[in-house]
């Protein structure tokens, strides 16, 4: 099977035959194919360095044009594996659920064009009329499309070690900005799983919380503490879902003050 998948990898990377001379686009991309080996520090073939930056719009327009769609399935699911085994590495104790969602965090489209901003890949996309002009949210989806095509193209190049080296620091460095977000936003993460995480990352162990009946206000009233028997806060909700929310919310903001906001 492995052997298999080898040799489907090298026919893909092999050079793509397509009447170049036709396609005025595709020559002026090849010629900036150094500029684009010096902007994302790695060198892939042109022919498939050329397929990850093409857009399905421009090859409805130019049918020989192949596009970067298959690159970029091969590279979302690269770019999943790399970021999975980064966590499991790096948080030997975390839970799968809080993997998942510090994950999510650094593969949702938001982050992903993020990196391809700071890759300056949008001068190099070949795009039909009319794409990209829809607005904001459709720039991000061109954007990290782009950034997961890419990463399929270095490791159809390269293999594995070369898409690590390549997309792993980038996806590495956001999982570590969103531990250290200081307002804890997260639409992705709750105030437990935010709390845990940080919790570990200061080697403090797994919060806790006690949870009860308010009998006064109503509602409900828990107490979020450490292993070491530190309580760091108490919240209070209509719900034992929202009492335990605000608690580990007012644990978490205790825990960066303590931390210096870092």
């Amino acid at each position: 099977m492995a052997h298999s998948v080898n040799r489907q990898s090298r026919e893909e990377a092999a050079p793509v035959k397509h009447p170049v001379g036709s396609l005025r686009p595709w020559r002026r991309l090849l010629a900036r194919v150094p500029q684009i080996t010096e902007a994302i520090g790695v060198e892939v073939p042109p022919d498939l360095l050329m397929r990850s930056f093409t857009h399905r719009s421009f090859s409805h327009e130019h049918p020989d044009a192949p596009n970067n769609e298959r690159l970029e399935f091969l590279g979302d699911s690269v770019i999943q594996a790399i970021a999975t085994i980064y966590l499991f590495n790096r948080f030997p104790d975390m839970t799968e659920r809080e993997m998942s969602s510090l994950r999510m965090t650094a593969v949702r489209e938001e982050g992903l064009a993020k990196i391809a901003l700071e890759l300056s890949l949008d001068r190099f996309l070949l795009l039909g009329k009319g794409a990209g002009r829809e607005g904001d949210r459709e720039q991000k989806s061109l954007l990290c499309d782009t950034f997961e095509a890419l990463v399929g193209a270095v490791f159809l190049s390269g293999g594995w070690p070369a898409a690590e080296k390549f997309a792993g620091p980038r996806l590495e460095k956001r999982m570590e900005e969103n531990l250290r977000e200081l307002d804890g936003a997260n639409p992705y993460m709750d105030w437990k799983t935010t709390l845990s995480v940080l919790a570990r990352s200061m080697d403090l162990g797994e919060p806790a919380f006690s949870t009860r009946p308010d009998q006064e206000k109503g509602g409900f009233e828990s107490e979020c503490s450490l292993p070491s028997g530190e309580i760091l806060a108490q919240g209070w909700g209509r719900k034992k879902k929202a009492a335990e929310e605000e608690a580990a919310k007012l644990s978490w903001k205790a825990l960066k003050d303590r931390s210096g906001g870092d």
